[in-house]
């Protein structure tokens, strides 16, 4: 084995061991109102007070997203959104308009927060979003008791109801359309997030006949693929880890749960919410104003073309979990990438110009 051959692994090694430390996973555990970080990969607890809302009289902590170089947090009965920035500290609160807050995530480059209450001058079953910089953008009226939202891409989004009424499917402009999961499949979904396989997952709190609390796996045309009943507890999260196993947040404890032999392993114990995953190769740097670049089609089936106004720098496609697939280095203002060898699934797209600004989009591959 040559010298040459030898440093060139070493390189690739390293590239991924500083791709791996960026990322993190955020779980809230909503009696000590502490945010807990965890190790992407495998759930381990790598910080267990990585943000103390106690500090500002939080009171129960419910849904998190990273908002890129910051950290977005629902508070259900506080009716406030607490934002902390990458590394934990606290920076400012949103209120006003808000009453019983559950999930948030980022849904065609807002913030779509679900919204349940009527309070403070808010809309009742309602999404409410918001820009990055946190202006108030106006409601969506949707489905009963909406519990959480994921962003599906080419002009959708999720919105679980915390009912027997499913999930429904959310246009970007507000259309509520045909249901995702009908009515009487499952009772009282929470979070939802993607699989690596671009499948959605889903936290399913209550019984519905033979369908008991647990993760349920839907394809993304909405068939139910998978289930996991989870008995532990009242589950209320779930979240991918990078070696393949489901993290389950309940009301004891946080569980990794191993979807070939349905076993959970009790990571922590205490009373969790909701997950989101953090990473700072996605974080846009403070006080970029972002790109606007162009990208087609959407979803993909081969090739994916990505033109910008300036030289792009580089190109990155990582998958839902956080593992980079794609990395072309450029000085061009177009591209055309082979995406032929992805699976099937949903990716990440980040692309970054000379300047250092960046911009991150979801794609689908078919």
């Amino acid at each position: 084995m040559t010298k040459k051959f030898i440093l060139s692994l070493l390189a690739v090694f390293g590239c991924l061991v500083s791709v791996l430390a960026q990322q993190s996973i955020l779980a809230m555990n909503s009696s000590t109102k502490k945010v807990i970080q965890l190790n992407a990969s495998d759930g381990s607890v790598l910080n267990a007070s990585f943000i103390d809302a106690s500090s500002i009289s939080a009171q129960t902590i419910k849904g998190i997203t990273q908002v890129d170089n910051k950290i977005w947090i629902s508070d259900q009965l506080a009716d406030a959104i607490y934002i902390y920035s990458f590394n934990g500290t606290y920076q400012s609160t949103i209120s006003g308009g808000l009453d019983n807050l559950r999930g948030l995530n980022i849904v065609n480059n807002e913030v779509w927060v679900t919204n349940e209450g009527t309070a403070n001058g808010a809309t009742a079953n309602s999404i409410v979003r918001f820009s990055k910089a946190g202006v108030n953008l106006g409601v969506y009226p949707t489905i009963t008791s909406p519990f959480d939202v994921l962003d599906l891409g080419s002009g959708n989004a999720l919105v679980s109801s915390f009912s027997t009424n499913g999930i429904a499917k959310i246009s970007y402009n507000g259309t509520v359309s045909t249901a995702f999961v009908a009515s009487g499949v499952v009772s009282n979904p929470e979070q939802m997030n993607f699989n690596s396989s671009g499948n959605v997952i889903v936290a399913v709190f209550s019984s519905l006949g033979n369908n008991l609390p647990g993760i349920y796996e839907f394809s993304p045309a909405g068939v139910l693929l998978n289930k996991w009943p989870i008995s532990t507890g009242s589950v209320r999260g779930v979240i991918a880890a990078g070696n393949g196993n489901y993290l389950v947040s309940t009301s004891t404890g946080i569980y990794s749960l191993n979807p070939a032999t349905s076993i959970s392993t009790l990571i922590t114990a205490g009373n969790f919410q909701f997950f989101t995953k953090i990473d700072a190769t996605l974080a846009v740097n403070e006080g970029s104003s972002g790109l606007n670049a162009q990208f087609y089609p959407n979803p993909i089936t081969d090739f994916l073309n990505v033109s910008n106004k300036e030289e792009i720098d580089n190109v990155m496609i990582y998958s839902v979990t956080g593992q980079l697939q794609i990395q072309q280095k450029l000085n061009e203002k177009s591209v055309k990438l082979d995406l032929s060898k992805l699976s099937a699934g949903m990716y990440i797209l980040k692309i970054q110009d000379k300047s250092s600004k960046t911009q991150t989009v979801k794609i689908i591959k078919k």
